[in-house]
């Protein structure tokens, strides 16, 4: 009875105490919050904040009808234009993403996710994952439908899909209202619309109903779009409101605005594509995107003086998406980069050669963006020493900086996790995590602080690269210093078609925990035997001799291929010793016979050449 009255006594003052640590947290989290939030608005262009509060009022203003846009009496269009590229819209691999017959019963599966829907009620039903509902607006199975209906025996059935399509978007997107009227799914789905309509011209024309529905349609999207561009994002999503104001105004013969926005191309070409021809985002998926957009774009103003411009870009992206992609076996995984959204890059070059006559030229170093790419017979290894992200666009950044990913005879073997959904969570956060890819972390802190699905706060900085000769082995370096203050060093040198020497330099102190990860393909075996790691797939073989490691230990990680998907794999986490700041690996592909001895300030390595690193010659290399 006594401890029972003693406990009713306190119990308000627990509740108080309980009451003001809850407070406590959440003045610690907005703090923080606040905090972050400072140091990522701090990057961007001072144009970027006016437009996403100009914009957002904007839209607000049209969706209350307070703003509205006046549509003609009569829609001219132009009659019997080629905008197809057979090639790319009917790339067959592509084609297969949409099943015809599920697109009857509206079956749908994008991004690896199949949703049974209720068309009216998908448009912005909040229970389907958020890019699930974009894919959905952007209308990219138009093209199944069109393909069946050029190639197929019963066109009504495949014109009256495509109508009711169209329709039901029309009847269940009211003006201005929901995912459809943002300007990025308008951008997509304007573009895929008119570029269709080529297809079932002589049907629609037929059809007097539908025919002035869809062009109204069309016109008013098209006019939104001109007057609430992304100018506050920028980047990729800016270039898809040009392309499909480009497109716009070929269909609707508006000179004005394609002269507009042909010079806002030009503009954003300088600004978007590096010198060395990588799209600025430093996504090679992103630059795939990108490159088709401007095949486009060139492809429908062939006739036009700027198409020479055009060529000059076209030229310099191609020779990166073949030197990456040619014989690696998939989309490199660098920043927010995963295969099954972008187009596969072989119709891609396909095009340039049929229609531009462009051919690639094989690349290794890309000096603006920071990627090198070590290739031979054997072998292809894509190393990162690029910043994150544009400063003004952190979206897709990723803390990739020093990783890299190797292929053996035009298959992946070691890989970056790669990027496995855009919803803020558990997910996005470890997927853009430093440990999820193939570099360093020190006391477990990230390199750049990232947060929320797309932001950046602090960031890497004093990003340095360069190539040089070492007693006639050819390195490739890079550093950078953590959003926290760390430098971080590697150096990748080649010593012949089966060896390669990776060496970390960290400027961390004793007490810090210094861990090198290394992610392997989910179908790779990863073994230990006396200190040596062996990694098998297929018939291919890897051993990786460690340098300056006191522990390694093979962990379950995750890897994803494609949106949606998650694979579990193995990953190595190597632990640097206490003393010294130099650690690292050997990288043995087939059974090469180098061994590794440790010097006091440097190794010896001996086989088929006998290399001595001094890590003091070697720190004065970068």
């Amino acid at each position: 009875m006594e401890l029972e009255q003693q406990l009713k006594k306190r119990l308000p003052l627990l509740k108080i105490r309980q009451n003001k640590i809850k407070r406590w947290i959440r003045c610690f989290w907005m703090d923080n919050k606040i905090t972050l939030f400072i140091n990522t608005v701090k990057y961007l262009k001072p144009s970027q904040i006016y437009y996403r509060l100009f914009n957002r009022l904007k839209r607000e203003l049209y969706t209350r009808k307070l703003l509205s846009i006046k549509i003609p009496n009569e829609i001219k269009v132009r009659q019997n234009y080629d905008y197809i590229i057979p090639e790319v819209d009917f790339y067959k691999e592509y084609l297969d993403r949409f099943d015809i017959d599920d697109i009857f019963k509206d079956k749908f599966t994008f991004i690896n996710l199949t949703n049974q829907i209720e068309l009216s009620k998908a448009w912005n039903n909040k229970e389907l994952q958020h890019l699930w509902r974009y894919n959905l607006h952007y209308f990219e199975y138009l093209f199944k439908i069109a393909h069946e209906f050029s190639f197929g025996n019963n066109q009504t059935k495949y014109y009256e899909k495509f109508r009711d399509m169209i329709t039901n978007w029309i009847d269940n997107n009211p003006y201005a209202y929901g995912d459809g009227w943002h300007p990025y799914t308008i951008s997509l789905r304007l573009t895929n619309w008119i570029a269709t309509y080529q297809v079932f011209e002589k049907a629609i024309k037929l059809d007097s109903e539908f025919n002035k529905m869809y062009r109204e349609s069309l016109f008013l999207q098209y006019q939104y779009l001109q007057i609430n561009l992304e100018k506050d994002v920028l980047g990729n999503h800016y270039f898809e409101n040009i392309k499909a104001l480009i497109i716009g105004s070929v269909f609707f013969d508006d000179i004005k605005v394609k002269e507009k926005f042909k010079k806002e191309l030009l503009k954003q070409l300088s600004e978007q594509i590096l010198e060395d021809g990588m799209h600025f985002e430093l996504s090679p998926m992103y630059h795939k995107i990108i490159l088709e957009d401007l095949i486009k774009i060139t492809y429908w103003l062939k006739d036009e003086a700027i198409y020479y411009d055009l060529i000059f870009y076209l030229q310099k992206m191609i020779d990166v998406t073949y030197s990456f992609e040619k014989d690696f076996g998939k989309t490199p995984a660098f920043n927010d980069s995963t295969d099954g959204v972008s187009k596969d890059y072989k119709p891609l070059l396909e095009t340039c050669i049929k229609y531009f006559g462009l051919s690639p030229v094989p690349k290794t170093i890309f000096k603006e963006s920071g990627f090198y790419i070590i290739k031979d017979s054997n072998k292809k290894l894509i190393f990162d020493t690029g910043e994150i992200c544009p400063t003004y666009l952190p979206a897709h950044g990723h803390c990739d900086a020093l990783s890299f990913e190797l292929s053996i005879k035009g298959e992946p073997f070691i890989v970056n996790s790669g990027t496995y959904q855009y919803e803020s969570g558990q997910w996005r956060d470890y997927f853009r995590s430093t440990k999820a890819h193939n570099t360093i972390s020190i006391s477990n802190k990230e390199q750049s602080q990232f947060w929320g699905s797309f932001r950046v706060a602090k960031r890497i900085k004093k990003v340095n690269r360069k190539q040089f000769l070492y007693k006639d082995i050819q390195f490739y370096a890079g550093s950078y210093v953590s959003y926290t203050g760390e430098q971080h060093k590697r150096y990748i040198g080649y010593l012949d078609e089966n060896t390669m020497i990776v060496l970390d330099y960290a400027n961390a102190y004793s007490k810090d925990h210094i861990q090198s990860y290394l992610h392997f393909v989910p179908d790779a075996s990863v073994e230990i035997s006396d200190d040596i790691v062996y990694a098998d797939k297929g018939s291919e073989t890897i051993k990786l001799k460690p340098i300056g490691i006191s522990d390694i230990t093979v962990e379950q990680g995750w890897y994803s291929e494609q949106f949606n998907v998650k694979e579990d794999n193995k990953h190595l986490v190597l632990k640097k010793e206490n003393y010294g700041r130099y650690f690292g690996y050997l990288i043995d592909i087939n059974s090469a016979n180098y061994k590794i001895e440790e010097l006091e300030n440097g190794i010896k390595i001996t086989g088929d050449k006998e290399l001595i690193i001094n890590y003091e010659e070697m720190g004065v290399m970068l």
